[in-house]
């Protein structure tokens, strides 16, 4: 099983040409940059976990996939089920980003598509233009 976090997409856009809602990443980095981040304690404990997450997650060597003769950046990232610790840090940064706000919607999917990438922690996939909801 694969869970993916999303934000609504008028928090953040949407991803890839399949128009996913994004993840809370980006969003949460907005928060911590627009907000009073030098003494707000939600938004410094937001940095702390970001900051984990700019040590311990690797960026991902693919997201691109080759259609009609172009590149395209469709690939989606999903947390792997046994990534504990990664998913542990991940609810606390969700559970941070709803303080200020922002619903966090949990997706869960054993088939998330043509796998493009993969690590301990997450992998990378197209996702399948059937499947999509």
């Amino acid at each position: 099983m694969y869970l993916r976090f999303t934000v609504p997409t008028e928090h953040g856009g949407t991803v890839t040409r399949a128009r996913l809602a994004p993840g809370p990443f980006r969003l949460a980095c907005n928060l911590y940059w627009n907000g009073e981040h030098d003494s707000d304690p939600v938004l410094l404990a937001l940095r702390r976990e970001l900051d984990w997450f700019n040590d311990q997650l690797p960026v991902p060597e693919r997201f691109d996939v080759k259609a009609r003769g172009r590149w395209f950046s469709d690939g989606v990232c999903w947390f792997r089920d046994d990534a504990r610790e990664m998913l542990a840090h991940m609810e606390a940064l969700v559970s941070l980003v709803e303080e200020c706000g922002v619903p966090v919607e949990r997706n869960w999917t054993r088939d998330p598509g043509q796998l493009l990438y993969r690590d301990r922690w997450q992998i990378v996939a197209m996702p399948d233009r059937h499947s999509i909801h």
